[in-house]
């Protein structure tokens, strides 16, 4: 798994399913406890410890990872214990996502010369500060 695919992933799904920033958050740090355990498949982490290093509260943890996970970014089995601690899986990107509505092809040879700006709705009024 690449670093640089699970942050193009994260904000490609980000675009469809706007995350809000405690999710956000919680996937940033639950990516940075697994680079930090060397890619482990599975990490061990309390709810406490997240809702403390993540600054949100149980109730908000519980849903953000509901999220994460039917977005497809992480999977979870819940500890359901005292000291039995949650279990986390980063998810690889899936490779079959819509691709980004701002992929817009914005350059055209064609239409790009001596414009001027022209074809693109600015006034050209032929001043040197256009």
């Amino acid at each position: 798994m690449n670093l640089f695919d699970l942050l193009a992933n994260f904000w490609r799904v980000d675009e469809q399913e706007n995350f809000s920033g405690h999710d956000t958050r919680l996937y940033f740090f639950l990516v940075h406890l697994t680079n930090r355990s060397y890619w482990a498949e599975w990490i061990e982490c309390s709810n406490k410890r997240l809702t403390a290093n993540a600054n949100i509260s149980l109730d908000v943890l519980k849903s953000s990872r509901d999220r994460l996970k039917t977005a497809g970014l992480l999977d979870y089995v819940s500890g359901g214990g005292h000291r039995i601690k949650t279990k986390y899986q980063i998810l690889a990107p899936k490779s079959n996502l819509k691709p980004s509505p701002y992929n817009i092809k914005t350059k055209d040879k064609n239409s790009n010369i001596n414009s001027y700006g022209k074809k693109k709705g600015f006034v050209y009024t032929g001043s040197d500060f256009d």
